[in-house]
């Protein structure tokens, strides 16, 4: 039978050496794993709002991004654990109906000995020292004095009188989980508040209106980039919404037709009954919400660098559990005991352990999917490793059938095709499915792979279509060994 070689003209009668080169077994090549950070910028920042772009690093980030923004934030504290993958950042403008969180410190009485002030904002210290001579009127102005001074925190500070009023530099809900606390480390690591000065805090409050309206159309202009995360510091339902409709299977990024995927990351600061109520009232494989309890460390950098280990993960094997992986984020001070966290899990609520050290320590990812259509109890899309499993493999076969038939002629199974043809059948392509899914397999995404083989099939529709029903097994997570210690005395 004759063969097909491309490019090369059997008209050709002149004497010589013709080859041409095909590449359609050689591609060995990965999709690029991508992570896009969302947050909000402040009115210094040199990016445009709406616009994706690379994010940068470093100090360059508080100038891109406005110093002590949400976004800047993000950007610096994934960085801290992932400083090698390829991040985005998408910048977000405050809502123009939006209003700021502020919070108040109050001095009541000044100090009867001179000391440190250990004053957090978020997870950050500062340490104000004052003297017993130092009045409220003074010690307020200290305060504020410290927080000016550093321009990376996410707050400005205004004094009056012996208070201080501290306002967000973004507006919006997100940001009343701004925490505001004292002697964060105890007496035993030196924090104690001077003798005599009594220091009244009233919490973040009063933000409102997250940049939902911004959102849908910045990620509505994303086009076909695709990104395998996107993390958010928002936990409001408006803005989840947004993102369930972006990413959904019927029209969205999961739908067939577009095949861009992704996964919504975000955290949330509150008590187990709260990160409960969140969980119970949503039910989208696409998201995961950790808990953060009260910890002063910022949500979204809680989701930030809970994101980057998840980068990193998926980077090294998306089958691997997401577990047992640290952050550098302070801890909170009520930890959720076992048996809550057990509960959060079944409700779809993400959660951490804390170790001797303080560190805290990712437990299990899991997505908020806990019912299916029917509202009925359905565990198929708990964890998150299922999900970026599912995204690999799919888009590993996708290149693998697009390199090997990218323009070929499909004809009947019983056709005899010539050598070197470019031509195909359906159960020809059903073979090389099964051979791809053989290499999954030995790179320990899927398993079983003679079940595979023996439950594929494979569909010549017509008008050049073939459909396939693929049985994939994805491999498993190891997460728990339990046995019985029967012991016996001599």
């Amino acid at each position: 039978m004759a063969i097909s070689i491309p490019n090369y003209s059997d008209s050709n009668i002149v004497p010589g050496f013709y080859f041409s080169l095909d590449n359609r077994n050689a591609n060995t090549a990965t999709i690029t794993r991508r992570v896009l950070l969302i947050g909000q910028i402040t009115s210094t920042a040199q990016a445009t709002a709406g616009i994706v772009e690379q994010a940068l690093a470093g100090s360059e980030a508080n100038t891109r991004y406005g110093a002590g923004s949400q976004l800047a934030q993000m950007v610096l504290a994934y960085r801290n654990i992932d400083t090698f993958g390829e991040v985005w950042a998408l910048p977000l403008a405050d809502d123009a109906q939006a209003t700021s969180a502020t919070a108040t410190i109050t001095i009541e009485n000044p100090a009867s000995q001179e000391g440190v002030i250990s004053l957090y904002i978020g997870d950050n210290l500062l340490s104000i020292r004052i003297s017993r001579m130092d009045t409220t009127q003074t010690i307020a102005q200290a305060i504020t004095t410290a927080v000016t001074a550093n321009p990376t925190l996410p707050v400005s500070a205004i004094a009056s009188n012996n208070s201080v009023m501290l306002t967000a530099k973004n507006k919006g809900e997100s940001l009343n989980a701004l925490s505001l606390t004292l002697n964060l480390l105890g007496a035993s690591n030196g924090q104690t508040t001077p003798p005599g000065l009594k220091l009244t805090l009233t919490p973040f409050t009063g933000g409102a209106v997250n940049p939902v309206s911004a959102l849908e159309v910045a990620l509505s202009q994303l086009g076909d980039k695709f990104f395998d995360l996107f993390i958010i510091p928002y936990t409001d339902t408006e803005s989840l919404d947004a993102l369930e409709q972006f990413l959904n299977d019927t029209s969205g990024r999961w739908s067939p037709m577009a095949e861009l995927y992704g996964h919504v990351l975000t955290a949330f600061s509150g008590t187990y009954g709260q990160a409960t109520t969140l969980g119970n009232s949503r039910n989208n494989q696409h998201e995961t919400i950790l808990a953060t309890s009260d910890s002063p460390s910022e949500p979204w950098k809680w989701a930030a660098q809970a994101g980057a280990q998840i980068a990193l993960s998926i980077r090294q094997n998306p089958a691997l559990p997401i577990t047992q992986l640290e952050l550098t984020v302070r801890p909170p001070t009520q930890q959720f005991p076992v048996s809550q966290r057990n509960s959060l899990l079944y409700d779809g609520i993400s959660t951490f352990t804390v170790s001797d050290s303080g560190s805290v320590i990712l437990e299990r990812l899991v997505t908020t999917y806990t019912d299916n259509p029917a509202g009925l109890p359905d565990n198929s899309y708990r964890d998150i490793e299922t999900l970026m499993t599912s995204v690999v493999c799919m888009q590993d076969l996708h290149t693998f059938l697009a390199s090997q038939y990218g323009r070929f002629i499909l004809v009947d199974d019983a056709a005899k095709i010539p050598a070197g043809v470019p031509a195909t059948t359906a159960q020809l392509i059903k073979a090389a499915v099964v051979s791809r899914y053989r290499t999954q397999a030995q790179n320990l995404w899927v398993q079983n792979t003679d079940r595979f083989a023996a439950n594929i099939r494979v569909e010549n529709a017509g008008s050049g279509t073939v459909k396939l029903f693929l049985p994939y097994q994805f491999a498993n997570q190891l997460r728990i060994i339990a046995g019985t210690l029967q012991f016996t005395k001599p």
